[in-house]
């Protein structure tokens, strides 16, 4: 674990394995099972991956269609109403983690061999990049989301700035998962990082803290005069450098289990892959990222007296194409609220994408998951701090889509006092209760005591 210069950060935790080691047989829910519970004729005859993966699709084939197998692998007759099938691809529960940690697969029982756990991440950058992790995820969790909009045809200007930054809090009893969005415009204190020869700033947006941690590393140089590094290293930095920033901000300070990086280019990928999702827009904006037909102007031709001829979303619930479902996402101008209206609409679709991904469709789809398991190379660096991979999977298999709860910070609304430069947005005081409450694990009775900050479906 990184100390990132620091003088108070406690000393490295030696990790485990990145990859989990050697196939093993099927979780049963409540304990691991022995090597003797494999069902008959699914043990794969080698390491492969091809080979175990057709072996994990004979086992589980029937389950996915609503069928059982006996001790013998045979299939049995199915016995008065049939009940929906329980058992959830692997890349569904890996999503529980790596894409929001609610993209949760709905199955009770956590299934396949940690040789296909290696299989579904293998394309997935994973860092050692947070600052003094908790050594167990058996008290309350919580998992720095961050979303990049990496821009290096814009230099220093724009080249990787955090755009979307979102707590998600799982209290002791992993009962729920509370999404708490941080203003991307949120004036903090970022501490110095000697790694990138930033000197740190008592004044400044919070999603700079990712543009000064994700650059190149090395030599005395000023941070303004480093390259961007967008390498899984470099955004392992960028993240970092947001994590000391949360730590600081939050009242109480706040450890991060977990970190996933999310590349919005990736997310389309993952968009793509599903055949878009079912949203609802709550207030009708115009796009200034793509004309009607979906083609995209060049940077800021849609902005100014140009606003309101790009691709329009009008109010109400309906199915949305992979690049509307993002688009609708990343708006911000024209609606009430700017980035606060914004962040609302990301925490809907992350929601939307947990509730397709888990739709029977994409459960029983081997191709769909193939797809989702190429573009998580792209959408994601991650890191899961000492815990490994399949404690995680067996940790949290049992959370659903219903679980999640979409806080507004601030209530959804503008708030600007105290701040040093202006158009800078600051905390209400209730807000810094709810940062507290992530520290405490009270978040519970904060939304109890708020229930207008909870986002509707």
């Amino acid at each position: 674990m990184p100390s990132y210069g620091e003088p108070d950060r406690a000393q490295a935790v030696r990790r485990g394995p990145a990859v989990p080691p050697a196939p093993q047989a099927p979780y049963v829910r409540g304990r691991p099972p022995a090597a003797a519970e494999w069902p008959a004729g699914s043990r794969p005859r080698s390491v492969g991956v091809d080979e175990s993966m057709r072996a994990f699709r004979r086992a589980l084939g029937p389950a996915l269609r609503g069928r059982a197998r006996d001790g013998a692998g045979r299939a049995t007759k199915k016995r008065g109403k049939p009940r929906k099938p329980r058992i959830s691809p692997l890349w569904a529960k890996l999503c529980v983690i790596v894409g929001a940690v609610v993209m949760v697969a709905s199955g009770a029982i956590a299934v396949g061999p940690k040789l296909l756990l290696s299989y579904a991440t293998k394309d997935i950058p994973r860092v050692d990049a947070l600052p003094e992790p908790p050594p167990s995820i058996d008290g309350p969790i919580n998992i720095l989301l961050i979303g990049v909009d990496a821009r290096p045809e814009d230099g220093a200007a724009n080249g990787a700035r955090a755009d979307t930054i979102i707590i998600a809090h799982i209290p002791a009893a992993h009962d729920r998962v509370y999404m708490v969005s941080l203003p991307r415009d949120l004036e903090v204190e970022i501490p110095p990082f000697p790694p990138t020869g930033y000197i740190g700033q008592k004044a400044q947006k919070i999603n700079a803290a990712f543009f000064f941690g994700a650059r190149e590393v090395g030599g005395n140089a000023s941070v303004w005069d480093r390259a961007f590094d967008l390498s899984p290293e470099g955004r392992g930095r960028g993240g970092a450098l947001t994590a000391m920033t949360i730590d600081r901000l939050v009242p109480g300070g706040l450890k991060f289990n977990a970190m996933m990086i999310i590349n919005f280019d990736g997310f389309l990928s993952i968009l793509e892959a599903l055949g878009g999702v079912h949203m609802c827009v709550d207030e009708p904006v115009y796009s200034i990222h793509y004309y009607p037909d979906g083609t995209k102007p060049a940077r800021g031709d849609l902005n100014g007296d140009r606003y309101g001829q790009g691709k329009y979303y009008p109010k109400g619930c309906y199915d949305m194409q992979a690049w509307e479902a993002l688009d609708f996402a990343r708006q911000r101008y024209g609606l009430e609220g700017s980035d606060y209206a914004r962040q609302r609409h990301q925490q809907q679709l992350i929601k939307a994408i947990v509730e397709k991904m888990m739709s029977r469709g994409v459960l029983t789809d081997p191709g769909k998951l193939l797809q989702l398991q190429r573009a998580a190379g792209d959408l994601l660096t991650y890191d899961l701090g000492t815990v490994s991979l399949d404690t995680w999977l067996f940790t949290l298999g049992h959370l659903r889509p219903s679980d999640m709860v979409l806080i507004k910070t601030n209530g959804g609304k503008l708030y600007n006092e105290g701040v040093v430069e202006a158009g800078n947005q600051s905390l209400t005081a209730e807000s810094k209760q709810l940062l507290a409450a992530l520290s405490n694990d009270t978040v519970g009775d904060f939304v109890a005591a708020h229930p207008d900050w909870v986002t509707k479906d």
